[in-house]
């Protein structure tokens, strides 16, 4: 990987975040963007976030007196897990790995896996919080917000994964240069 194809690391990523977390601003920004790792970096950092804020809303609810849910713990806890690892594998199965045929191929099918995958994960986040409100025990959500940022944690568009897709597609000879196409296209629709 050349000096100009390198990774920018996540501090682009990371000053553009108090801008997405605003409302419709943040997405105008984001589709308007023609680079779209900052764009995908930014994402993944706010669904992460997201995750955390709704446990941190968990603890908060559930540390008032009376919570009575309908739902026994134990039932939560075993369709949070179930439902949250079903989604996990059930995205790890039909998600296709990003095409590296070429830029045009690449930079779609990168975001499309991305996208489906953090779906999948927000699967567990939100299901196993909806089940915490209706049995009342956290632990429920945290079960599923484990699942989901270990699933997230798997799609993160880090170094290490970029450099995986660069290595296949180096030894496939299809001359893609993964950071850069990523950097010179935006979301594409």
């Amino acid at each position: 990987m050349s000096d100009e194809d390198a990774d920018p690391g996540w501090g682009p990523a990371l000053r553009t975040l108090p801008v997405m977390i605003v409302p419709f601003v943040g997405m105008s920004r984001a589709v308007k963007s023609a680079n779209s790792l900052i764009v995908v970096r930014s994402l993944w950092m706010l669904f992460v976030g997201a995750i955390i804020m709704m446990g941190v809303m968990a603890a908060l609810v559930s540390s008032g007196e009376g919570l009575d849910g309908v739902m026994s713990q134990g039932t939560a806890l075993a369709v949070a897990a179930g439902g949250g690892v079903v989604a996990q594998l059930l995205a790890a199965r039909f998600v296709r790995e990003p095409d590296l045929a070429g830029e045009t191929t690449f930079v779609p099918s990168f975001q499309r896996c991305f996208f489906v995958r953090v779906g999948a994960a927000e699967v567990a986040a939100l299901g196993s919080f909806a089940l915490f409100v209706v049995s009342g025990a956290p632990l429920v959500y945290y079960v599923g917000a484990v699942i989901a940022l270990a699933a997230l944690w798997d799609v993160r568009p880090g170094r290490t994964r970029l450099r995986r897709l660069q290595a296949s597609a180096d030894e496939r000879s299809t001359g893609l240069q993964v950071v850069r196409a990523l950097e010179c296209w935006g979301l594409t629709r």
